[in-house]
Order: C-alpha cells, then structure tokens, then sequence
C-alpha cells in the first residue's frame, strides 16, 4: 500500500488487503467519511490525484482485477464497486450517491443450485466527463464513452456511446449532449 502527499480522511477507511494485491493513493485524496477497501486475491486498486470519496463507499476487488479511479473522479455516498473484473472510471467522472457497480454476475444455468455455480465476469469501464445520478447500476461488460450523462435509478446492461443521455430500467438513449 502507499500514499500520497495531502491524503485526509475524516474517518480513516476500514482496508482489507492481502500479502498479492496492491493499494495506492496518490496525491490530494480526499475521504470524506466511512470507507471500505478490499484488494484480495491479486487485485491492483488505483486513486489517482484528486479522487473524492464521500461516506459509505464500498470498493471490493479480487480475481487479479484492476481498479482505476482517474484523476479528479467523485464517487458520492454509499456507491459501492463490487469488482471480480477490471473496473476504471475516467478523469473528472462523477457519481452520485447509492450507485452500484457489479463486473459480476451468478450464473443461472437449469439443473444447477444457482448459489453453487459461480460468477460470469465482464469488465466495466466509464469514460471521462460522465455523469452518473443517484441510484444507478452498471452492470457486468458495460463501457460508457466519455461525456455521458445518466439518469437517476437507470440500469445500463448495455454499452452506450460518446456524450450520450440514457435513462430508464433498462438505460435507453433519450438525447446526446452536443
């Protein structure tokens, strides 16, 4: 694990990290309440300068994955970032609160007790400059483009373009933002 210069924290995060994974915040991070971090199983975790994070977020990676919060991102309270896959969200990147990130999902296969058949994995990735409100879920093998907005209490189980408005459960593009 290391740290950068200017790391504050009101409460110190609750860190979970094991001997194969690697944690590191750079510099100017600010945490803004209760955290969680957990890097297990050879999982890599990135803040990159600027990153803020409000109380509640959860950030749970393992299976090797890579997690990348970008510079200057802000990730509002209680978003959680289940991440058994790569994860990254781009530069300046916003979220609101009680957002939900999941690169995993449990099979369903017939014959077979769905708690005992494991995980289909995808990688997420949200570009630069996206906005993302309050209640939204992301769900496994998403990319949003840089520019997107979506809207609050969407589901995207799919991929969506550059500068895109999307709303709905399931997310659909309602506009563009040029």
């Amino acid at each position: 694990m290391s740290v950068g210069k200017n790391f504050f924290a009101r409460a110190f995060p609750s860190i979970v990290l094991d001997s194969v994974s690697n944690l590191k915040f750079e510099d100017d991070i600010i945490i803004k309440g209760t955290v969680e971090i957990r890097a297990i199983n050879g999982a890599n975790v990135v803040f990159k300068s600027g990153v803020r994070l409000d109380s509640g977020v959860r950030v749970v990676a393992t299976n090797k994955a890579n997690v990348l919060f970008s510079e200057g991102a802000d990730i509002g309270c209680y978003s959680i970032f289940n991440c058994g896959d790569n994860f990254s969200i781009g530069r300046d990147s916003l979220v609101a609160g009680f957002c939900y990130f999941q690169t995993s999902d449990h099979k369903f296969d017939v014959g077979c007790v769905i708690k005992d058949q494991g995980y289909r994995h995808g990688e997420i990735k949200i570009g630069d400059d996206c906005w993302i409100a309050g209640g939204s879920f992301i769900l496994s093998g998403v990319q949003v483009e840089a520019g997107c907005v979506i809207g609050a209490n969407s589901v995207v189980n799919k991929s969506m373009p550059r500068n895109a408005i999307i709303v709905g459960s399931p997310a659909k593009i309602i506009g563009n933002r040029g």
